[in-house]
């Protein structure tokens, strides 16, 4: 039986993705794998476009100024996530294919999510998960809903397709952590790396949703965050750190309309450069195939995504990690470190 919209089979996809985290697999086993997952991850595209669609009316009803963008997730982070949760299988991973709007404060976020909830869609909701009310261990704050595409195109029925909504501090947080893993070669995201830094990001979580007036970890209760971040951002030099890690950003293009285009991004964080390549709409298999062999030539070695957005400021707003532009992070930080948040 083939898979809907991506032409292999279930099993297909299954094994491409157990053969990827298999260390001993030849040349040819692991580019025949990448290709079944390229394929994959292409026929999530149109499903994201179309929850795309409902999200972006949605926000902007709910903050006019709210800055919605789709991606499609990286080999790197697909293949990470298989090894760290053995009980994952590629065919059901729930986040190939995203979508992310950033409002303005987290009671716009609220207001979204509520929105989106009580929304007719034809899309199946599938999961919640609100890290705003139950903020995770490493401080990090947003809610997740995960869909089902239930649209008119049938070969892509059932394919998950994750929302993501932010507010702008917990957006500024969420950049802060990967700009520091870019630069610093940790996983903080994932909660692995120095112990300070771990730290650091936690009990920035922690005051940046007083900040908000929201919740935070229970495992904080007794702590005075504040002081720890005081101390730990001033051992760290984080500021001085941050600013350090500007990029300069080579080929960037000038977009004429407001039609959403794909644009491949790359970070090459020992060159602190960012290198921007746009194609349009209409050449979406040649930017996955391009993609594809950018991530292969990389090795790891820097980041690449390719990700959708109707102007260059939406691509930077909601993308300024790839950008190292930690401004708003800075900013909020500096309040909180002044008892001004």
């Amino acid at each position: 039986m083939k898979l809907t919209g991506c032409g292999h089979s279930k099993k297909a996809v299954l094994r491409a993705g157990e053969t990827l985290i298999d260390e001993d697999i030849s040349i040819e086993q692991r580019w025949l794998a990448l290709e079944v997952l390229s394929d994959w991850r292409s026929s999530h595209a149109y499903p994201t476009h179309a929850l795309l669609i409902f999200l972006r009316s949605l926000a902007l009803k709910t903050d006019g100024y709210a800055v919605v963008v789709r991606r499609l997730k990286r080999t790197p982070s697909i293949l990470n996530k298989l090894t760290r949760f053995p009980d994952m299988k590629l065919h059901r991973m729930q986040d190939i294919g995203g979508c992310r709007a950033v409002v303005g404060t987290a009671r716009h976020v609220a207001e979204l999510m509520d929105s989106i909830l009580k929304s007719r869609t034809k899309h199946e909701l599938h999961k919640v998960y609100d890290y705003i009310e139950t903020p995770k261990s490493s401080g990090y704050r947003g809610v997740h809903l995960v869909f089902k595409y239930r649209g008119a195109k049938q070969e892509f029925d059932g394919i998950f397709i994750e929302i993501q909504l932010r507010s702008k501090v917990q957006h500024s947080w969420a950049t802060a952590v990967e700009v520091v893993d870019f630069f610093t070669n940790q996983a903080l995201k994932a909660s692995r790396g120095e112990d300070e830094w771990l730290q650091f990001f936690k009990y920035a979580g922690a005051e940046f949703a007083k900040f908000e007036h929201r919740p935070v970890s229970s495992d904080l209760a007794h702590i005075d965050t504040a002081f720890e971040l005081k101390r730990l951002a001033a051992s760290l030099s984080v500021i001085e750190r941050l600013n350090a890690f500007a990029v300069t950003t080579q080929h960037v293009v000038s977009k004429t309309n407001s039609k959403t285009d794909y644009f491949l991004l790359e970070l090459v964080t020992k060159e602190n450069l960012i290198k921007v390549r746009q194609f349009s709409s209409s050449d979406l298999s040649k930017a996955t195939r391009v993609y594809l062999e950018r991530e292969t030539e990389a090795k790891g070695s820097h980041d690449v995504v390719l990700v959708a957005a109707g102007s260059m400021h939406a691509l930077k707003a909601a993308y300024p990690n790839y950008f190292a532009d930690t401004s708003a992070f800075i900013q909020n930080l500096k309040k909180v470190l002044a008892g001004r948040a």
